[in-house]
């Protein structure tokens, strides 16, 4: 793609910084830095050489210093768009870095849109749609293994899985091509053999990789839980414990907590928001009334629940209810109190929840913690801890490609076993290569790519 105009945008967050930068793309770049920037004796430069630092000044349109600064010029196509690219570090500050890009703006700069660099690296085939996507993903990773596994498909990995799957269905394509064009041909035999152990072996692997969206979109997104219980059981006490700090009151007024309360947890990679709610029971005080029917909003919006019991006490109506209404949901039994003379044991629940794992706690001592950690990061990504390496989908977009190419995919397996015609057969095929193309973004339409790029920051 041959960029027209050139943008700009401040890269860097907003506020007050010992640094800001502001970056430059396009045809015009070289030339607007060149008349912005000037060296310590005035002078403008003369000759930028790519990949290296200048220092001097920046100027706004009437010579007025604006700021000292550092220049860094990255010549076409050694560079993040593939466009000539100009970098100026300034100081930080939302005053200082506004002037900055308002010089450069003046000497024929636009605003850059949000991710349109990304966007433009995109168009001028230095990253593919995996790869873009994974610079957004990067910048919002919130923890080590989401980090890592944005780094993993910025480096392409998700790219060569996808590539190495068309490529079978591609020697599929051109048989069945071939079988269209030259029908003399005797061709059968291979049609019936070859052609659907390839297409299986491809569905198998297809199924594979499907198969990491459940972590993988827990990686990248998290999950949330809500903790619920009747009250005083003890579930302010365990967000709190959880946390590490004191988020909510705890007291043993029962009733205390009457709204939702949140809170963000790092646990072996998978962020996790906890939502503590209000006790559920039948009451007639209004507020709290309001607090239980919150407190039940997020038991239905919750992707897993730490249903709390309390083992100092008998298991009232109230805790037999909660046990009938959470069983559709993914969800731990925690046992709180542990500490306290016992009034029941864990194994008492296996008829009730014969499917969800029992911890016995105690959030005043800790004690049973960091296995309830280790079961609520088991629930989500399974028993199999995730490999640093392994490849994983962590969007929608690309579940839903890959999930078509897989349909069209055991279509044509299915055709080509029913003795379908050889047409039907190469649609369903070619159909599924187009599948894949839509992840790697080489079939993707504009109003989709705006949509991706839209969600980007602006200067990235």
């Amino acid at each position: 793609m041959e960029a027209v105009d050139t943008i700009a945008a401040i890269a860097t967050p907003a506020g007050i910084g010992g640094i800001g930068v502001v970056r430059l793309s396009g045809p015009q770049t070289l030339a607007i830095v060149q008349q912005a920037f000037v060296r310590p004796n005035g002078r403008p430069l003369a000759r930028l050489e790519s990949h290296r630092v200048y220092y001097g000044y920046v100027v706004d349109v009437a010579g007025e210093r604006v700021d000292e600064a550092l220049l860094c010029v990255m010549r076409r196509p050694r560079s993040y768009t593939r466009e000539d690219v100009a970098e100026i570090s300034c100081h930080g500050g939302l005053v200082t870095t506004q002037r900055v890009l308002d010089a450069v703006l003046a000497r024929g700069a636009r605003v850059a849109e949000p991710g349109e660099f990304t966007k433009r690296a995109f168009l001028n085939g230095r990253l593919d749609l995996t790869q873009a996507e994974a610079v957004a993903d990067l910048i919002h990773a919130r923890t080590v293994a989401s980090h890592r596994a944005a780094l993993r498909q910025l480096a392409g990995e998700l790219s060569r899985r996808v590539r190495a799957l068309r490529e079978p269905l591609l020697q599929v394509s051109v048989y069945l091509e071939a079988s269209i064009d030259f029908p003399e041909e005797d061709l059968e035999l291979l049609a019936e053999g070859a052609l659907a152990e390839r297409l299986a072996e491809v569905a198998a692997q297809l199924r594979r990789l499907l198969a990491t969206y459940a972590r993988g979109r827990a990686l990248h997104e998290g999950v949330t839980a809500a903790i619920v219980g009747r009250p005083n059981v003890g579930k302010s006490s365990l967000l709190n414990a959880l946390l590490g700090r004191e988020r909510a009151i705890v007291s043993p007024q029962p009733g205390t907590t009457r709204d939702t309360i949140e809170a963000t947890l790092a646990l072996e990679g998978l962020l996790v928001r906890l939502v503590d709610t209000a006790g559920l029971r039948a009451t007639t005080e209004a507020i709290e009334q309001e607090g239980v029917r919150r407190a039940r909003a997020a038991l239905e919006e919750a992707e897993l629940v730490l249903l709390v019991l309390d083992t100092s006490q008998a298991l009232s109506d109230d805790d037999r209810r909660l046990l009938a209404e959470t069983a559709g949901k993914p969800r731990l039994l925690v046992c709180n109190k542990c500490d306290l003379p016992p009034q029941w044991a864990p194994q008492a629940l296996a008829a009730l929840a014969p499917e969800a794992p029992v911890l016995a706690v105690s959030a005043r001592t800790g004690e049973g913690l960091p296995a309830l950690e280790r079961a609520l990061v088991q629930q989500v990504f399974g028993p199999a801890a995730l490999a640093q390496d392994e490849v994983v989908l962590t969007r929608a977009r690309h579940w839903q490609s890959l999930d078509a190419a897989l349909r069209h995919v055991e279509a044509a397996r299915q055709g080509l076993g029913e003795g379908l015609p050889v047409e039907c057969v190469a649609f369903e095929v070619s159909e599924a290569l187009q599948r894949l193309a839509e992840v790697l973004g080489e079939r993707c339409t504009g109003e989709v790519l705006e949509r991706i790029f839209s969600s980007f920051c602006i200067g990235k």
